[in-house]
């Protein structure tokens, strides 16, 4: 569940790096326009909680540890599963690299139903590459300290 923790707070971290207040006024930029008809296209505001980081990070955090806490128990199940002792490098390596992509795959469906036009689709990409980066490092670390769950 540590994992899942710090994975979940350093997606909501990269989440709210990455996204932007979307302008409510005249200006309505091309991604904030989606189809609601036939041929009509109506402007689609972002979530108001998007621009109260006090309320969103915690939001992002709790939705992304119930996410992030499913990749990671698959993870150490696949590691249990195929290596016979968990505590060989290989074995604690691969946990890894499996947590650390779970997690970055976990940011994608987070960005798109927190945070809606409020993050553009290359600022989630951007999002997940660090997820990645960050959580492959916490993991390497927290495997070498307490193995793999």
């Amino acid at each position: 569940m540590l994992f899942a923790l710090t994975a979940a707070a350093v997606i909501a971290w990269a989440l709210r790096d990455h996204a932007r207040f979307l302008p409510t006024g005249a200006f309505v930029p091309r991604h904030a326009l989606a189809t609601t008809g036939h041929h009509q296209n109506d402007y689609l505001p972002p979530p108001p909680v998007t621009g109260s980081a006090v309320v969103n990070y915690p939001g992002l955090v709790i939705l992304a540890i119930h996410l992030t806490a499913v990749a990671i128990l698959g993870a150490a199940w696949v590691v249990r599963r195929y290596f016979r002792s968990p505590g060989l490098f290989s074995a604690r390596f691969s946990f890894a690299v499996m947590g650390s992509v779970a997690s970055a795959a976990v940011t994608v469906p987070v960005a798109a139903i927190t945070l809606g036009n409020a993050i553009l689709f290359t600022g989630t990409v951007a999002a997940a590459m660090t997820v990645l980066q960050y959580t492959f490092v916490l993991v390497v670390v927290g495997t070498a300290l307490f193995g793999v769950p």
